[in-house]
């Protein structure tokens, strides 16, 4: 990327004024690098003699370094969407950003292999599972790679009160439960249970004869919720939907009385 007119200016109005605050930085092929905030102009980075805006005035981050590329987290300030990413390229003559991607998530795990470098975060859709976004210096491409596997699902398989104490959330996106998950709830409402437990409580607990617990969907919690049971005995699976407009609704087939968590989600207004 040759420096415009406006980066160079830019560039050089930063140098003098004390309002511009430089955070971590790197040394790279084409000077150091640098997220820096300018008053008036937000976030951006500035590499050599060249300033690359973020459009952001929320603090931003240089991150993990791979060779001569360096991601770049990239915050909005707001909640619905908290982060999203870009590859920078500090290959000398090539200063660029690549275009922002993400799932609104606010890290992931980066690796690189055969010249692509590879970042895999959680899917925004809970059903959707693991996403990964590969970059080859040019493109980013979105592969979505699935449901992980769960040790604490191989670990209880037989035995729900293994459950005790883990999260809700990983019962619901396990690899190994999914089976199970739809055929006691159907394809439609299993999703539904998992994007609206997302923001859930700590780990599942004993209640009675079963194992309970409950969330809901981020930034709705107002209006979408939900909760989920397994029944120690039989391994029954039970669950409690209300959604925004609708009536709350029981999903799987109850043995013997509802579980506390199921029943106030059915008749909390």
């Amino acid at each position: 990327m040759r420096p415009t007119l406006f980066a160079l200016s830019l560039f050089a109005a930063l140098l003098a004024m004390p309002s511009a605050w430089a955070f971590q930085a790197y040394d790279t092929p084409s000077g150091r690098a640098q997220i820096i905030e300018l008053e008036g102009e937000g976030y951006m980075v500035a590499i050599g003699n060249q300033v690359i805006p973020l459009n952001t005035y929320s603090r931003s981050y240089l991150s993990t370094r791979v060779g001569n590329y360096i991601l770049v987290s990239i915050s909005s300030g707001g909640v619905a969407c908290p982060t999203t990413f870009a590859w920078l390229d500090t290959s000398a003559g090539n200063v660029r950003l690549s275009e922002t991607f993400g799932t609104c998530a606010e890290g992931g795990e980066v690796t690189h292999a055969d010249g692509i470098l590879t970042v895999t975060m959680n899917s925004y859709n809970a059903s959707e599972g693991n996403v990964a976004f590969d970059y080859d210096g040019k493109t980013i491409t979105r592969r979505v790679l699935g449901l992980e596997e769960s040790d604490i699902a191989k670990a209880a398989a037989g035995n729900p009160d293994a459950w005790i104490g883990e999260s809700m959330h990983e019962f619901l996106t396990a690899a190994e439960t999914e089976a199970d998950l739809i055929a006691a709830f159907g394809w439609d409402d299993l999703d539904q249970l998992r994007n609206s437990t997302i923001v859930g409580s700590g780990g599942m607990e004993a209640d009675g004869d079963w194992i309970v617990g409950s969330g809901c969907r981020p930034h709705m919690c107002n209006t979408d919720y939900g909760a989920f049971a397994i029944h120690r005995q039989t391994g029954s699976l039970l669950g409690a939907l209300k959604s925004s407009g609708e009536k709350p609704r029981l999903i799987g087939e109850p043995v013997g009385a509802l579980p506390a968590e199921i029943r106030e989600v059915l008749i909390r207004n």
